[in-house]
């Protein structure tokens, strides 16, 4: 961190100062979201609240913030040092998700300043450099861009929405166009599937575009606002026909792709294309592939859900513990691309049986043998770069020689690779990865041949990337002149050897550095010989000897230093040329990427299985939504944790006797852990990874739903109730027989009565007309009367747990049928709550408890019967009076002498009705 005191880093007189805050209060208004940022050469300086955001981020702290100006005008300020820039500059883009603008000064006054350099989370191409490898690393794909643009369908006037998605670093635009309903959840199935850092919309307040912000901050996507005319379809083919990329018998024209008639969704990438600056970068021409967002290929997952079953870890946690995330348990990927197709797997689970059954078959062959998983995983793929980011250095032609040597390196790895994957002796794993890889492996050939033609194999044992002298004919002079002047160099040791009566090489060394060029060095002992001698210079005495030099060496330093200057001019255009014939290759190397990448996660899986505390099985997926069965499972990021002893359960529906479960039992009893258990074995066996279970038949699902957890969201306005019902409408919409949903806990934070109806309601739309699969934990013990309501549909469940000698002992196993008793103060005792709040809340519990459903048990069931008839009897009454009475008066008056006759006939069960 930066050592830098402010006042003296800014060096600026009270004149300077009150120009800049002049200047600086003169620009636009923004959000606290986009942080200014002023380029002072040596340093970085930020100011107002920008300072106070940049010093947490940084310092963790606001002590270090100063004050420029003088009263009633002084300016909170900054400084920080590169370094703190940097760290800034990746937190703010990369975690926080906020904008950037950097300003320059370019004028010779101080205050002419320009904003030269911009950034958000969905177009970072100008801070690449600064970023470097954490672009693309965060558990995304990096940067990509979402724009939605929201129309009136004229058919159907409902909602349309053109969706457009920019993903840079894989040279992809993908665009989708529908409608959809006023919670926008299409919308924010394809937010949760493409993973976009950042969503751009039309400067507008209407209720739609308030509702897609509301989809965008419960998917924590950092939200842009365009002028209208940025949506602009004008001029948008002749764009398109620059950037994408056309088969070689294809005419060139976008209007020949069928997404281009999307109107809308033109619109939307009309704008993605111009916010991103694609346009200015001309190695972007022909490259960009056009695609339609199929949202309908993957399960369907929205935020909540990815959220409820921790699927992902948060963003700017970076400890991937695998106890926190499904992400962090499955994530033993070797390669940085490999780790991003992982996430993007996860949110994208697949529901083509056969597609999944490939992924699986290749597992299984991984984890039946062992020494192939160890080999690939230990071996082979540890050695592989950032293929896909190396590609894209060299499609932008940034690469260096080095860059050019790894890939080289991962190149030369792939005949071994493919021999150890054809020990698998297994089709699938031979047609979906080795026979790809053994196409590029022969395509990428001439490369090989080109780099072992032009790299310095030497130099680079060295350390040193060199093109070979011999080459370039240029290149070859100027080595031998080196060469030659090193020559010089090394007489000129003889000589000072001999004079100094030392041992050349051993006792007195020749050295070269860029700050002294060539110098000798003798050791502390040594010095003496030096005494009083003024043929020799001393440059410096310091622990590792005495640095010297001779006017002679200082000429042969100058020649040195001019030859070399030659030769690194004469080889930056030999390596230009390189680069030029190299990024030839980046088509093939994305498609490496690829394939690496996909071998890497199904090895990632096989790995996760293997060293499971108990063994995973293979899922069996059918197109028959009539069975859901998962035996033994297990949690698979609890099981792992150190002194966890896991109780498994099993999951069963069946289409004509239970699609519902109503949960209940204590807390802390493992409602909650049984129902995320089944949701993540449901995830694991659609994204084509081994499940934990000892038995898996799963229905091919539609979506996995989920409303799990109290969490309060006060940044955005939303109490943990708002949250529930939000979640809640949005499952309603999207639950259909072939979907799971899991509802835990619904109702909170409203009173009991309207909590459970709310729930209750919920419940039994999603068991009668969603017709879903479902787990419903809940605490309202009324809802255990729904299965009577509702036989062969909704069965109860619960969580076992006893009372033994007065302490409350969980048992952690599902069982049959509703709990006995709620242990709520049992489970108050287990948290140490003192023992006089512990008897005044069993006293106040025995005043209050009314529970209809015991009063209605306390009488007998023909008592019950005989009641509801009277009752259903006086309504009909009621609603013939309706029909054929008009003056209030007497309908007042018919009705209380129906009221005098329905308690004449002294039914119990009226009578304890009328007590509640």
């Amino acid at each position: 961190m930066s050592s830098l005191q402010p006042i003296q880093a800014l060096n600026l007189d009270s004149v300077k100062q009150q120009a800049f805050i002049k200047y600086f209060n003169s620009l636009p208004e923004k959000p606290p979201t986009t942080v200014r940022i002023f380029d002072r050469n040596d340093y970085y300086s930020v100011h107002g609240m920008d300072a106070t955001t940049a010093a947490r981020e940084v310092f963790s702290s606001i002590s270090n913030i100063k004050k420029m100006g003088i009263e009633p005008n002084k300016l909170d300020y900054l400084v920080l040092s590169k370094g703190n820039f940097e760290i800034l500059i990746r937190k703010l883009l990369l975690v926080r998700r906020y904008r950037v603008e950097i300003y320059v000064c370019e004028g010779p006054k101080n205050n002419e300043w320009i904003l030269k350099y911009k950034g958000s989370p969905g177009y970072l191409s100008q801070l690449e450099e600064i970023l470097g490898e954490d672009l693309g690393t965060n558990n995304d794909n990096g940067p990509c861009l979402l724009a939605v643009n929201i129309k009136t369908d004229p058919v159907t006037k409902g909602r349309l929405l053109g969706v457009a998605c920019v993903s840079a670093n894989d040279y992809q635009l993908s665009v989708s166009e529908f409608t959809d309903d006023d919670l926008l959840t299409q919308l924010e199935t394809i937010a949760v599937q493409m993973a976009p850092t950042e969503c751009v919309v039309p400067q507008t307040e209407n209720d739609d575009y308030k509702c897609l912000k509301k989809v965008m901050d419960r998917a924590n996507i950092t939200l842009t606002k365009l002028k209208r005319p940025d949506f602009s379809t004008e001029g948008l083919i002749q764009d398109l026909n620059r950037l994408l990329k056309f088969k070689d018998s294809q005419q060139h024209d976008a209007n020949s792709f069928p997404e281009t008639r999307l109107n809308t969704a033109m619109a939307s990438l009309a704008a993605a294309i111009k916010y991103t600056s694609l346009l200015t970068e001309n190695t972007n021409f022909g490259r960009f592939r056009i695609s339609t967002i199929k949202a309908e290929s993957y399960l369907h997952l929205d935020a909540a859900a990815l959220s409820a079953l921790n699927v992902l870890p948060e963003l700017g946690d970076s400890s991937h513990s695998q106890y926190r995330s499904l992400y962090g348990l499955l994530d033993r990927c070797r390669t940085q691309h490999g780790k991003r197709l992982l996430a993007q797997w996860l949110r994208q689970p697949l529901r083509d049986i056969n597609l999944i059954n490939e992924r699986l078959d290749v597992v299984e062959v991984l984890l039946n043998n062992s020494q192939l998983r160890l080999q690939l995983h230990e071996d082979h793929l540890r050695r592989i770069p950032d293929l896909q980011a190396l590609a894209r250095r060299l499609t932008r032609k940034k690469s260096s020689l080095q860059d050019c040597y790894k890939i080289y390196q991962a190149i030369q790895r792939l005949p071994s690779l493919l021999q150890c994957l054809g020990e698998a002796n297994d089709a699938t794993v031979h047609s979906s990865l080795a026979e790809p890889i053994a196409e590029l492996n022969d395509d990428l050939d001439k490369f090989l041949q080109m780099i072992e033609a032009t790299l310095d194999m030497d130099a680079v044992e060295r350390g040193d990337f060199l093109v070979k002298p011999s080459f370039d004919e240029q290149l070859q002079q100027l080595h031998t002149e080196l060469e030659k002047v090193q020559s010089q160099a090394d007489k000129e040791l003889k000589k000072a050897a001999k004079d100094l009566g030392l041992d050349a090489r051993k006792n007195i060394k020749l050295e070269n550095n860029p700050q002294n060029g060539f110098y000798f060095r003798v050791t502390l002992k040594e010095e003496q010989s030096l005494r009083g001698n003024k043929k020799y210079t001393i440059i410096d005495a310091v622990k590792g000897g005495v640095r010297f030099k001779t006017n002679n060496l200082d000429s042969i330093t100058e020649d040195y230093v001019q030859t070399k200057t030659n030769y690194e001019k004469e080889q930056d255009k030999v390596v230009t040329e390189i680069v030029g014939i190299a990024a030839g290759y980046s088509e093939c190397l994305f498609c490496l990427s690829h394939i690496l990448s996909r071998l890497d996660v199904l090895v990632s899986f096989a790995m996760a299985a293997s060293t499971a505390p108990s063994p995973y099985c293979r899922p069996v997926l059918t197109e028959s939504l009539d069975t859901f069965l998962l035996k033994d499972v297990r949690h698979p990021c609890l099981e792992v944790q150190e002194g966890v002893s896991y109780i498994p359960n099993d999951v069963e529906f069946k289409r004509d006797s239970c699609i519902m479960h109503i949960v209940t039992g204590a807390n802390m009893g493992g409602k909650s852990t049984w129902m995320r258990s089944c949701g993540i074995a449901v995830l694991l066996a659609h994204t084509g990874c081994f499940v934990p279970a000892t038995y898996a038949l799963l229905p091919r699902l539609r979506a996995l739903c989920a409303r799990v957890g109290a969490n309060d969201r006060e940044e955005k306005g939303q109490s943990t109730f708002m949250m529930e019902m939000i979640e809640s409408a949005t499952i309603l919409r999207n639950a259909t027989p072939d979907s799971l949903v899991l509802v835990d806990e619904l109702g909170r934070g409203t009173s009991t009565y309207e909590g459970c109806g709310i729930a209750w309601a919920i419940a039994e739309k999603l068991a009668t007309d969603s017709k879903c699969f479902c787990l419903f934990a809940t605490h309202y013990h009324e809802l255990t009367r729904l299965p009577a309501a509702h036989p062969l549909v909704i069965v109860n469940s619960h969580a076992e747990a006893s009372v033994v000698d007065q302490q409350l002992l969980l048992l952690h196993k599902i069982k049959p049928g509703a709990a006995t008793h709620s242990l709520g103060l049992h489970v108050a005792k287990l948290a140490d709550l003192p023992d006089s709040i512990i008897q005044y809340a069993e006293a106040k519990q025995a005043e209050l408890e009314t529970n209809l459903f015991e009063i209605e048990s306390s009488v007998k069931s023909q008592e019950t019967a005989e009641g509801q008839n009277l009752i259903v009897d006086f309504l009909k009454k009621c609603q013939n009076l309706e029909k054929t009475i008009t003056s209030d008066d007497e309908f007042i008056t018919k009705i209380n002498e129906m009221k005098k006759d329905l308690l004449s006939q002294n039914s119990r069960y009226i009578e304890s009705l009328l007590t509640v």
